[in-house]
């Protein structure tokens, strides 16, 4: 079975740290590091990831172009786009979807479940209508 690869897109160096630990040591996926939103739009040029994780608190300036940028690479490349937020309660499912976005899910999340949180939500994607 190959590796499962990840980008992920997170400001904060502490959190992206956990995050990575988390997802490469606890969860075995490849993991491709990007502190902004416009970096991650570029390393998707050179990585084809299998699913993207994205924190959208972010201070660049452009930033909703740029996640607009990247939901478009996304969808035309058949790549999920999953949010890690403190807002993950705030939207359902079905507002995810419109806005373009497989799931989101919750800050702070739990180290130890996070890998399973982010196969669950692949896993009912592919199941949805």
């Amino acid at each position: 079975m190959s590796t499962k690869s990840i980008l992920l897109i997170e400001q904060e160096a502490s959190i992206r740290e956990v995050l990575h630990t988390c997802l490469n040591e606890l969860g075995g996926w490849r993991v491709t590091l990007s502190s902004s939103i416009q970096d991650g739009i570029n390393l998707c040029r050179t990585i084809r990831p299998d699913v993207i994780l994205i924190d959208t608190s972010t201070p660049e300036t452009d930033a909703l172009i740029f996640i607009e940028q990247l939901k478009q690479y996304s969808v035309n490349q058949s790549i999920p786009i999953l949010l890690i937020t403190a807002r993950a309660s705030w939207f359902t499912s079905q507002q995810l979807h419109q806005m373009g976005f497989t799931g989101a899910i919750a800050k702070p999340f739990n180290p130890s479940t996070l890998t399973a949180q982010i196969s669950d939500l692949l896993e009912s994607s592919r199941h949805d209508p």
